[in-house]
Parts: structure tokens; sequence; C-alpha cells
């Protein structure tokens, strides 16, 4: 199969009944549970409880389930916080649960949890691990890419130290992620190989990036009354141009894993960069907020731009699509 042609049934495909339009349902409602699980967060004072854990454990924010249980730890009270924080976090695997009960049921549900691995028995464990240290190297590097750039764009609100303490964290990074973890079942889980009965590897992947980005608006409202409507536009038109470019570098290194959605964590955890290889931005301004996920954009744009190609010579891996026609 060529890398931009529509991929084939073959012997491994899972049939499985899905309602019409599955991708569109499936994101409509990982929307619906992100807006409802957010009003709950901001009702409850969710924010200035994990805020309040946040200064009583002398640490700062970050995406990883570490600080999460850390918070908890030293401030009790912050638990609910946590806790509608993470849900909605979850809420595109969420969204694959109620899919299933929509249509699909348990025979969806093994489906997507068959690609809860490492890499396909086909690819087998030789390959499997020189594609992970690949990732690991690939994704690093792009970080370092990101960092340095940053570092020659917005100076004045870019922090950026190496310690060995990058090294402990990046199994953190890869692994306990809460975005990465608890989104990917169903990114690179369901909706990607749901599209891949009717599209090709890099439409799907545009597709899939497009609505990864867009799942974030709800929660990302904040950047209108911070840099007002316009500047909160460029800040989320470039949040976006990362997104998708970085869902076609990933889509390549899944399908040579023979799609594996714990690699997708992996990439997904390493692009959060939680070890904080490539620095910190403040991001103060909207100009400081859009270039920096611009710089974080660069180095996954040229790789796209170099994969894509190759991919359509030397294959994207066994692109087995999930769902019947």
């Amino acid at each position: 199969m060529g890398a931009l042609g529509a991929p084939d049934a073959t012997a491994h495909s899972v049939e499985v009944d899905l309602p019409q339009r599955p991708v569109l349902t499936f994101w409509l409602i990982a929307v619906a549970l992100e807006v409802l699980l957010g009003v709950a967060f901001l009702l409850t004072g969710a924010d200035a409880a994990i805020d309040k854990g946040l200064s009583k454990a002398g640490i700062d924010f970050s995406s990883d389930l570490l600080t999460a249980v850390r918070v908890v730890i030293v401030y009790p009270a912050a638990i609910l916080g946590v806790t509608l924080a993470l849900a909605q976090v979850a809420a595109p695997d969420l969204a694959v649960f109620a899919v299933a009960r929509i249509r699909g049921g348990r025979r969806l549900l093994r489906a997507v949890g068959s690609r809860f691995r490492p890499w396909s028995r086909e690819v087998g464990a030789r390959r499997g691990i020189r594609i992970w240290i690949a990732v690991v190297v690939v994704f690093s590097a792009c970080n370092v890419i990101s960092g340095l750039l940053h570092q020659a764009f917005v100076p004045h609100e870019f922090t950026w130290h190496f310690s060995w303490s990058m090294l402990a964290l990046l199994p953190v990074a890869m692994f306990l992620d809460a975005g990465a973890l608890l989104e990917e079942n169903g990114w690179r889980g369901f909706a990607l190989p749901v599209l891949l009965r009717t599209r090709g590897p890099l439409v799907a992947s545009l597709i899939v990036g497009l609505a990864w980005a867009t799942w974030h608006f709800p929660v990302k409202y904040d950047a209108f009354l911070d840099y007002g409507f316009w500047g909160g536009l460029a800040y989320l038109s470039a949040f976006t141009i990362k997104i998708v470019a970085m869902s076609v570098v990933i889509t390549f290194f899944w399908a040579r894993a023979g799609q594996a959605t714990l690699l997708a964590i992996a990439m997904h955890g390493l692009s959060n960069d939680v070890a904080r290889v490539g620095g910190l931005v403040d991001g103060n301004t909207w100009q400081s907020s859009a270039i920096s996920e611009l710089d974080l954009a660069v180095p996954f744009i040229i790789l796209a731009l170099v994969l894509v190609p190759y991919a359509n010579w030397n294959g994207w891996g066994d692109l087995t699509p999930l769902g019947s026609e």
C-alpha cells in the first residue's frame, strides 16, 4: 500500500459496527465532556484549590501524574479539583466508551484495547525497540531545537537549564503525562484507525490533528481574555499548526510500530515535555505565546515534510483499518 493511498482491508482487520460519522460523533462527545467537566471545575473553585496545593508543595504546575499525586498528598482538599482536571483531560478516552454505548459495544472496546501495545506482533521486539529509541532521540531533539528557537526569538520570557533530572523525568514524560496517557486511546486508538477505513494516512493524520487541536479550544478560552480577540486567535492558530504537524509525525512512527497506542502515548508525552528539555516560555504576551507555539511546530513541520515523501516510498507500516465499510 502506498503512503497516500486508501488503506486496504486485511485479514487482520477488526470488523466493528460503528455509528454514522463515528469520528465526528466521538469528537462532539469529547468536546461536550470537556466543557461540562470544565464548568464543574470552575464552579467548585477547583482551580484555587490546585493552586494552593502547588504552593504548599513548592512546585510549579506540570501535566504529569506525579505532580497531581504530590498536590493531593500535601493538600488533600485539592482532590476534587485534581479529579475533575484529570477527568477533563480524559474526555477523548471517555468519548470512546460513549461511542461504544451507541454502537460497537465490547467489540469496539476490544479493538481499541488491542492497540494498547508497544509494537505489533508483526513488527516484533527487535524492530520495535529500534523504533522506540528513534522516537526518544527524535522527539528530544525536536524539544532542544525548539528551545534554541525560543532562546533566539523570545529570550526575555524564556528559561532553560540542563540538569541530570531531565533524564530521570524522561520516563515520566513518556508514560505518566496525564494528557498523553488519558487521551491517546481516543486519538490514535480509535479516531485514526477509523479514518483509515476510507482515507490515506496523511489525510487521516491531518483530520486527527485538527480534531485534537480544536478539542483543546474550550479550555484555552482565557487566551482571548489575556490577549484579546486577535491575539487569542493568533495564539490558537499557531497552536493548531503545531498540533497538526505533530499528528503527521506521530502517525508515521505509530504506524511503523504496527499501530501502537503505547508509542503514541510516549510521543504525546515527550512533546508535552514534562522534563523541560526544551525549556519554558512564560508567554506574557500573545506575541511570545504564538511565537513559542511556532517554535515548537517548526521541527515537526520539517520532519513531516521529510517523512511524508519517505513514507511514500517505504510505506507507513501495517495500517489496519478499524471498522467495516
